[in-house]
Parts: structure tokens; C-alpha cells; sequence
């Protein structure tokens, strides 16, 4: 009896699991056929100079936006470069270390102020899901961002700075999150995207208005589901997006590229102005 029980316990859970990757899986489906390039959005943003400073997830994204132009037989040029560079596209370069998120900031700031930000039209800097941890400072982490980004806007006024939020990590769940929780212990995925939820609710109330806001942890927390760290829901990243809990897959890739393409040929060029 107790056999059977077990048995049928497994049996719930499997069938639980597959109906949530179907769930999951329709969900990107959707994300991907809702985030489709025109042809003049294509156009607009081979025009434009963009400056991006970022680590892996970063990568992750690029490699999206190279796919995508390829799939569309658009020249994008893509460059990795910390010196100004002629023609237009996407200029990019890491940014200082992991877990160290104002080496980041200074290592942006410095890298614009020597020259790269030349002729930008568009700049970003995107933080790494490393750079949060449950222990981790949001708000003094988000008053370092925004004080960073309002002084490059005051140095170079024909740039448009523009505001990433975190990006995330999958939550942990299932039979191991339970035997955490039996033992009082938070299961992993939870704490720190509390803290990365902190510092991204900062940035949308700061730049959510002002439409320099690129929402990386909405798009990859959509078709998530719902969840909670001490009675307060959180964002987590949706699995189906990630191939190690973190870094995007290329469904992932393609889907944050486009939204971010959509989004960059929208914003009003300041050359000029």
C-alpha cells in the first residue's frame, strides 16, 4: 500500500512537471511571436550608434541580436571595442568584475569619458545577476547606478542614457525546495531575487516614465508564475529561458534581443538636439 502510494506520489509529480514545461514552453512561444522586427525597425536602429557595457547575460543578448540580423539579412555591425569606432551599430565592451557592481559604473564611466561615447546616440550599462546576493545593498546599489547615469547624461547631453534592470536567476522548487523549507532554510533563487527585485523597482519608478527604461527582469520573468520571499512576491527568471538557471539559452537570447531592438529603434535620437 505504501508502495502504491509512492508510486502514485511520483507518478503526480511527473505529470505536474510536464503539464508546467508545456505551460512554460507556450508561454515563450508567445513572447517570441509578439516581439516580431518590422523592417523599419531594422532600419532605424542601423542607423543609430549604441554603447553597451555588460558581462555575460550581455553577451547572451548580442548573440540574440547577431542571430536575428542574420535570420532577417540585416548588416548590424556588432563591434567590441573600447575606442570610438566610425560606423554605426553596437558598440560594446565588459565592464569591470562580477560581484563588484560599482567597478562596473566606474569602469562605463571611465571607458565613455576616454572617448567611446563619441557620436553615441544611445548608451546602456546592464549589471550582472552575480552582482546581488540576499545580503546585497539594493538601494545604495541603484543610488550608485542612477548618480552614475545622471552624470554621464550632464558630460555627454547628445546621448540618451539608458536604465537595465537585473537580470534574474530560476527559483527553486520541487522536492528539494521542500526539504529546505522542512529544515528552515530558504531554497536558492529566492533571496537574492528579492534583492535584485529591490534595485529593479527603484530604476522603473526612476526611468519607467521617462521611457529610458529597458525592463530586462520583466521580460524574463514573464510565464514564470507567481512567487514569494517573505510574504512579498518576487520576479523570478522563467526557466524555460535559461540553460543553467542564469544565462540565457538562444530562446532566451532571441527573445530579449528582439523586445531590445523594438525598444532602442523607438527611442528619439538627441544628435543635435
Amino acid at each position: 500500500m505504501v508502495m502504491a502510494i509512492r508510486g502514485w506520489s511520483l507518478m503526480t509529480v511527473v505529470v505536474l512537471a510536464l503539464l508546467g514545461c508545456g505551460e512554460t514552453e507556450r508561454e515563450a512561444n508567445r513572447m517570441a511571436a509578439t516581439a516580431q522586427i518590422s523592417a523599419t525597425e531594422w532600419q532605424v536602429l542601423t542607423q543609430k550608434r549604441v554603447v553597451f557595457g555588460h558581462q555575460s547575460v550581455g553577451q547572451n543578448i548580442l548573440s540574440g541580436i547577431q542571430s536575428l540580423a542574420a535570420q532577417a539579412g540585416v548588416n548590424l555591425p556588432i563591434v567590441k571595442s573600447r575606442t570610438p569606432v566610425a560606423s554605426g551599430g553596437i558598440i560594446h565592451f565588459f565592464v569591470g568584475q562580477n560581484e563588484d557592481p560599482s567597478s562596473k559604473l566606474k569602469d562605463f564611466a571611465s571607458t565613455l569619458e576616454n572617448g567611446v561615447a563619441q557620436g553615441a546616440d544611445i548608451a546602456l550599462v546592464k549589471f550582472c545577476y552575480l552582482d546581488f546576493s540576499g545580503d546585497s545593498d539594493a538601494k545604495q546599489i541603484a543610488e550608485e547606478y542612477n548618480a552614475t547615469l545622471d552624470r554621464l547624461g550632464q558630460q555627454f547631453p547628445n546621448t540618451t542614457f539608458v536604465a537595465i534592470t537585473a537580470p534574474l536567476t530560476v527559483a527553486q522548487t520541487g522536492p528539494k525546495a521542500w526539504v529546505k523549507r522542512l529544515l528552515g532554510r530558504t531554497p536558492s533563487g529566492f533571496a537574492d531575487n528579492a534583492r535584485r527585485q529591490e534595485f529593479n523597482e527603484i530604476l522603473r519608478a526612476r526611468y519607467g516614465q521617462q521611457e529610458r527604461l529597458f525592463d530586462l527582469a520583466k521580460i524574463e520573468a514573464e510565464g514564470a508564475g507567481a512567487h514569494e520571499y517573505q510574504s512579498r512576491p518576487i520576479e523570478v527568471l522563467n526557466p524555460v529561458l535559461t540553460y543553467d538557471d542564469g544565462h540565457l539559452n538562444s530562446q532566451g537570447e532571441q527573445i530579449v534581443a528582439a523586445r531590445l531592438i523594438k525598444f532602442l529603434a523607438a527611442l528619439p535620437s538627441r544628435q543635435g538636439g
